[in-house]
């Protein structure tokens, strides 16, 4: 059974329960295929005369529970005779009553105000969002349509339940679907790839290469509004004008400066390791961030009292996974970017092509080579 049978079944259940027993005579068939033809031929006009020929026929089996004798087919049951046995609300405290309710000498009210809210339910639960809303105009339509009222009334437990059905099939068939895109495949997420599966640090590259190269492609990603100033590793901020390895400014003013480190940070080691950002920061407005492979705790502490905030490799793991994937290919295409462009290794970019390839041989950059 797929979705549409289920739910289906679960809602044709909520009011009939289980499915009752006994034959359709023809003449009951013939008012079952009256109803369908009233909602058929109106249906492209007024897509809600769906909802208000189910509503009445789940009114219908409403009352039923209030009147057995309903559920006998009557084919000279008509509007005259039903006004007679069921009494019509016309008001609700000191407002007059816009939709059909009837009781039963004068039991429980029941209307098709809450059916046709179940209704709406059910056809979005089934992604047939064009099911008209408006149940609050639709069930005040209710006076147009009273010879289809009648019909329904007319029917038996089972004829209610046979046009309950094919009311249904009806809207599944002509109401649009919903149609939600979905890939056969998940697109490979290659910046967590390349930071948790990339070999760094390799023999003829510079230390701590691909860690920058990471660096600036999760800012770059992260931050597009702020313009970044970097240059090679090993090449000294100081003498480059430089607060960090990675600056990122909006116009004149400096944001951010980071700091990379590939390797770990301890109490012993933060201050010499990060003494330039951790002086800067005192004399100048931005935020310092040592961007770094892992942190002890009392180094993690000591870097935030003295206003450097410190991501670990594991905090950046985590605030990607959060990353749509165009974000995360952005980061990727910045680290291409930084390996072709700033660094100018055309090692490096061939040797990440290479891992990108293996993951994902279908990735847009694999159409560019280097010499």
């Amino acid at each position: 059974m797929n979705k549409e049978e289920n739910k289906t079944k679960q809602f044709v259940e909520s009011y009939f329960g289980a499915k009752p027993d006994g034959q359709i005579s023809n003449d009951e068939s013939l008012i079952i295929d009256a109803c369908l033809e009233y909602v058929s031929s109106r249906f492209s006009r007024m897509k809600y005369i769906l909802g208000t020929a189910i509503d009445f026929t789940l009114l219908a089996e409403s009352l039923s529970s209030d009147d057995p004798e309903i559920d006998k087919f009557n084919s000279s049951f008509d509007k005259s005779a039903l006004f007679e046995r069921y009494s019509l609300v016309q008001s609700r405290g000191k407002r007059k009553a816009n939709t059909l309710s009837l009781s039963y000498k004068d039991g429980r009210d029941f209307g098709i105000r809450k059916i046709e809210e179940s209704v709406l339910e059910f056809f979005h639960s089934v992604d047939r969002t064009d099911y008209p809303s408006a149940y609050v105009y639709n069930t005040g339509q209710w006076q147009k349509y009273q010879d289809l009222l009648a019909n329904c009334f007319k029917l038996s437990k089972q004829g209610r339940y046979l046009l309950c059905e094919r009311l249904i099939s009806f809207g599944l068939e002509n109401l649009a679907k919903n149609s939600f895109y979905t890939r056969s495949q998940k697109r490979i997420r290659l910046f967590e790839e390349i930071i948790t599966d990339f070999e760094r640090g390799v023999s003829g590259e510079n230390g701590g290469l691909i860690y920058q190269a990471i660096a600036y492609g999760y800012y770059s990603s992260d931050f597009p509004h702020l313009s970044i100033v970097v240059d090679k590793v090993r090449t000294g901020s100081s003498r480059q004008k430089r607060f960090g390895d990675i600056d990122c400014y909006y116009g004149l003013d400096l944001e951010l400066s980071i700091e990379v480190k590939d390797f770990m940070i301890t109490e012993a080691n933060y201050n010499s390791q990060l003494s330039g950002i951790i002086s800067n920061i005192d004399d100048n407005d931005f935020i310092g961030i040592a961007f770094v492979k892992d942190i002890d705790k009392n180094a993690f502490d000591l870097l935030n009292s003295l206003g450097v905030a410190a991501l670990s490799q594991s905090d950046l793991l985590y605030i990607i996974s959060f990353w749509d994937w165009q974000k995360q290919n952005n980061a990727v295409q910045g680290i291409l970017h930084y390996l072709s462009h700033i660094e100018q290794d055309p090692k490096a970019v061939n040797r990440l092509l290479d891992f990108i390839k293996e993951r994902d041989p279908e990735y847009d950059s694999l159409e560019f080579t280097t010499t």
